[in-house]
This record gives structure tokens, C-alpha cells and sequence, in this order.
């Protein structure tokens, strides 16, 4: 397969150490070998982000499956690789299936709920948010985190955790209905506390989404909590370099991050430009080198052998 034309206009590489990692193109994968699709995309880098949903790991009320996140973290293990798992908790479109098991979307007396749905909102993208406003859904969300701890917390291809996406952008690129600012800010604090708190020793990974273009102060003041914390930062759904912007972020005041950083080029950062999918793979790239990331990681998407992956690999040749 050939690889498409690479403009080479100036791209500095990474200072110091960095990694390259992959993210699977789907949830709740059992990671092997036998899987071509993915195995030569671990094998290219040198970690995997591994997405995992609450409604594939909770199969009825205290009765958990966590088999394909262990055989991943076997499967890492022993190709010499770590595993960073990111739990889903939400859903951007009415065509995923609902993000909570069947218990509580059954239950809205205990619940909540919209909709008629328990433990849900219905947010902005005709998708689901969960209701962490109510007590019980939280209590749920930290009885699924403790099992979570209880049967992988020790693993050693385990290197770090982090919950779904904070909302970043609070009021304007993710409203929640019915939620306030503050509920969805402390909601998100008891969250990542409470990870720490199962997960000690390993990396606690917040994620926030549309950092370049936020508005917020709210924002940049739920990133500094995280830091203040001991955290580190996930970051996702970057688009390029501040300069290509119009205008300068607030959050680039955050920048560069004291703390370990993890940006992730994905099919929503791409971008909507004029140009070729490698170049918009070298500008978030490009991204990344500007703030110093430690980890890239790369959308597995479409396959070892398919243009997106050959694009990420012409971008970590090039920058490192």
C-alpha cells in the first residue's frame, strides 16, 4: 500500500522521552493476538488506551464481568506493552446502546431518569448521560470502580485509569440537561477521588475533551484541580496548533502541563481542512510536540493496513 505524500514543513519533534500508543476502534475488546486487526498496531507502539464501558462490565446489579479487560492486560503483558483503561460512562448518539445496565434503566424510582430511562439524562447529542447528580448512581459508579480495583488493580500491565470525559467546555460542548456546571464539576472531583483511592500506585488519567478552543475559566480551574491532586491529564479532541486558530485558547495557560500528559489523535481531531488525512495527522501531532505530551496516542482505526493507521505511523516516524 502506498503512503500518501507528507509535507515536512517545520515539525519539531518531541523533547525527552515520549511514547507512541494505540486506541482500539471499538469498546470492550478482548485484546489477542489473533486479532490482526489490532496486533500490529500494539506491536508498532508501545501501549494501548484501552476504552471500556460500565454496561459491558456490570451484567446485573453487583455481578461483574471483567474477562476482556483481564485477557488485554494479559495480552500487554506479554508483549511487553501497558494498558491505560478509560471507563465510558456516556453515549453521543441514540443509535449506541444505552451506557447503564439494565437494573437501573429499569428503576427510574431509584434512580432517576429521563425519558422514562433510570440513572440517565438525555443530553445534547440525542445520546445518554448518567445522572450522577442522584446519590445512587454515584454509589454504583463506585461499587463498579472498587470491583474494577479488587480484580485488576495489581496487574502489572496495568499503568493507569481514568473515567469518562469531564465535559469540557462545561456550559457550551457538553450540557447535560437538568445539570448545572457545578453538579457536572463535582460530580466528575468525586469520580477521579474516588479512582485514586481504589487504583494507588498507578496514574490517574482526568480526560478532557475540546481543550483548544474553550472559553471557560471554569475549565482551566477544573485542569489545575486535577493537577493540584496528583493526577495527570488526558486530553482529547485537540485540533492543531493555537496559531492556526483564530485567536488564543485560555487554556493554553495551563501549558506546559507539570504533570504526565496523554493527548489523543483520534477521528473527531482530524479537523475539517483542505488537506490530506497524513497532514491533519502531522498537524495534531504537531499539537502534541508543542506541549510537551508524553504519551500519543493513535486511533486504531480501520486496521493495521488501512490509510488512518499508515497515517499515524508516518506521523510517530517523523516526530518521534
Amino acid at each position: 500500500m502506498s503512503v500518501l505524500a507528507v509535507n515536512l514543513t517545520p515539525i519539531p519533534p518531541f523533547a525527552g522521552s515520549h511514547e507512541n500508543w494505540m486506541l482500539p476502534d471499538a469498546y470492550d475488546v478482548a485484546m489477542s493476538s489473533s486479532l490482526s486487526w489490532h496486533h500490529q498496531c500494539v506491536l508498532d507502539t508501545e501501549g494501548i488506551l484501552y476504552p471500556c464501558s460500565w454496561v459491558a462490565m456490570e451484567t446485573a446489579e453487583g455481578v461483574y464481568d471483567f474477562s476482556a479487560l483481564t485477557t488485554t492486560l494479559n495480552y500487554a503483558a506479554t508483549y511487553g506493552k501497558k494498558v491505560i483503561v478509560r471507563v465510558f460512562t456516556k453515549t453521543v448518539s441514540p443509535a449506541k446502546p444505552k451506557p447503564l445496565p439494565a437494573y437501573m434503566l429499569n428503576d427510574t424510582a431509584t434512580y432517576g431518569g429521563d425519558q422514562g430511562t433510570g440513572g440517565l439524562w438525555l443530553n445534547r447529542f440525542d445520546g445518554w448521560s448518567p445522572r450522577y447528580d442522584n446519590p445512587n448512581v454515584m454509589a454504583r459508579y463506585k461499587a463498579l470502580i472498587t470491583a474494577m480495583a479488587a480484580e485488576v488493580g495489581s496487574h502489572s500491565a496495568l499503568q493507569g485509569i481514568g473515567p469518562d470525559e469531564s465535559a469540557w467546555g462545561f456550559g457550551e460542548l457538553w450540557p447535560v440537561a437538568g445539570l448545572t456546571t457545578g453538579q457536572i464539576r463535582n460530580a466528575h472531583r468525586e469520580m477521579c477521588l474516588h479512582i485514586q483511592s481504589c487504583f494507588p500506585g498507578k496514574e490517574i488519567y482526568p480526560f478532557y475533551n475540546y481543550c483548544d478552543g474553550s472559553p471557560d475559566a471554569e475549565v482551566v480551574e477544573e485542569f489545575q484541580w486535577s493537577l493540584a491532586q496528583g493526577m495527570c491529564a488526558g486530553i482529547t479532541d485537540t485540533h492543531r496548533i493555537p496559531d492556526m486558530q483564530s485567536g488564543i485558547p485560555p487554556v493554553m495557560s495551563a501549558y506546559p502541563v507539570a504533570a504526565k500528559t496523554l493527548m489523543i489523535v483520534d477521528y473527531m481531531s482530524t479537523g475539517n481542512d483542505d488537506s490530506g488525512l497524513t497532514e491533519r495527522y502531522l498537524e495534531n501531532a504537531r499539537t502534541n510536540a508543542y506541549r510537551g505530551a508524553d504519551i500519543t496516542v493513535w486511533l486504531n482505526w480501520g486496521g493495521a493496513s488501512g490509510n488512518w493507521w499508515a497515517a499515524a505511523k508516518n506521523a510517530m516516524a517523523i516526530i518521534g
